[in-house]
C-alpha cells in the first residue's frame, strides 16, 4: 500500500522522465474505466475477470475516484465534504 504524505508543501508530480511506481491494480482500474466510459460491458467484464487481483483494481479505482473528487472540490473552491454530500444527494459528479 502506498502512503501519501499529506504534509508535503512542494510539487507532488515527478520530474519528466522520472521513474515512478504505479499502485497495484492501476493499469486494470484505468482499463476498466476506459471500457466503462466506452459503454462496453463485455470489454469491462473481460478486463475484470482477467485481472491479476480484482480487489487491487477495485481499491485503486476508489482511490482514483476519491482523488478526482478532491481535485474537483479544490477547483470549485469548496470543501471536499460538500462535494461528497452533493454526490450522495444527487448522484451527479461535479467534474
Amino acid at each position: 500500500m502506498t502512503v501519501i504524505d499529506m504534509t508535503m508543501t512542494g510539487p507532488t508530480m515527478p520530474a519528466p522522465g522520472a521513474a515512478t511506481a504505479t499502485p497495484a491494480g492501476f493499469a486494470t482500474a484505468i482499463a476498466m474505466a476506459e471500457a466503462a466510459v466506452d459503454r462496453n460491458p463485455l470489454w469491462w467484464n473481460e478486463i475484470r475477470v482477467n485481472a491479476d487481483d480484482p480487489l487491487d483494481a477495485a481499491f485503486c479505482s476508489s482511490t482514483l475516484l476519491g482523488a478526482l473528487l478532491q481535485s474537483a472540490a479544490h477547483r470549485l473552491g469548496v470543501p471536499a465534504a460538500d462535494v461528497w454530500a452533493h454526490i450522495r444527494r444527487t448522484g451527479e459528479l461535479p467534474l
